[in-house]
């Protein structure tokens, strides 16, 4: 399957919270991401709520529903689930971690994974966790929140900023995407503050 980092730019969607008997009513939101016009690289299947044989369920579910049509990144933030489920990972394209587990992570834990050419990347809110991610060999990360997290138009999680986050992505050996309440419509001003794109939840709820 061709590696789309190659790409020079694109959008990583992840799923919302998902259970393996909802995946046949998101079929439409997966087929209108493979039309995207932004080009969606890939999809990371993320559930931090299931157990590690439900989310098993759910990824085997989802890539079987995709049948190759779009490349699928396991989202692992437990270290004995990532190495539990080698069987998992080998049917994937490739491999999602959160910036705590980057830090638990040794790069001989991820050579197999290399050897196979596995898309491999990590979540990371500053310079020091792009450097982890680098130095682990990871071919990209995803940088934010770019802007404030509102609920009730009160601030839950303040955001990086674009001026932040361009200084930081433009010093990052590995392709840096931007997350953090954008939409489609946030797509170009990413790119022009060096992300490669653009990656969060509603890259896959705003398929459309």
């Amino acid at each position: 399957m061709e590696n789309n980092l190659e790409r020079k730019y694109g959008s990583i969607a992840i799923t919302p919270d998902l259970s393996p008997e909802s995946i046949s009513s998101y079929i439409n939101n997966l087929e209108l991401i493979r039309r995207n016009t932004h080009k969606v690289e890939f999809l990371i299947i993320r559930n931090k709520s299931l157990k590690r044989d439900e989310y098993q369920k759910l990824a085997e579910g989802i890539m079987e529903l995709l049948n190759g049509k779009l490349p699928c990144i396991l989202h692992f933030d437990n270290l004995d689930s990532f190495m539990r489920m080698n069987d998992l990972i080998s049917k994937s394209c490739g491999v999602h971690f959160t910036s705590s587990l980057l830090k638990e992570l040794k790069k001989n834990d991820l050579l197999k994974y290399f050897e196979k050419k596995k898309i491999l990347g990590g979540s990371c809110h500053n310079q020091d966790e792009i450097s982890l991610a680098s130095n682990l060999g990871l071919n990209y990360c995803i940088l934010g929140p770019v802007k404030d997290k509102l609920i009730d138009k009160k601030i839950i999680t303040k955001g990086m900023g674009w001026d932040k986050f361009s200084d930081i992505a433009k010093k990052s050996s590995i392709k840096s995407y931007a997350i953090g309440s954008l939409s489609h419509d946030d797509f170009d001003i990413a790119c022009k503050h060096f992300a490669c794109g653009i990656a969060g939840i509603s890259m896959f709820n705003q398929s459309s």
